[in-house]
């Protein structure tokens, strides 16, 4: 598991339940898409709002390092 800890440093706002969503977690971090992924999200209705704040919070993070 200590091999994914970099590659999702992006998302660790999310609590991996098993090596499986380790692989997705990494999977969706490294893709070149991650903010759309993340908009998506919050376009779940089953999102809990404060899941929604931490991925407004996430994209506003990526926003800033693309400025930069």
């Amino acid at each position: 598991m200590l091999c994914y800890e970099n590659s999702i440093s992006q998302l660790n706002f999310i609590e991996p339940q098993s090596l499986c969503d380790y692989d997705l977690i990494n999977e969706v971090a490294s893709s070149e898409d991650l903010a759309s992924i993340l908009t998506m999200l919050l376009f779940d209705d089953t999102l809990s709002s404060s899941l929604k704040k931490q991925v407004k919070l996430q994209l506003r993070v990526l926003k800033a390092k693309k400025r930069n």
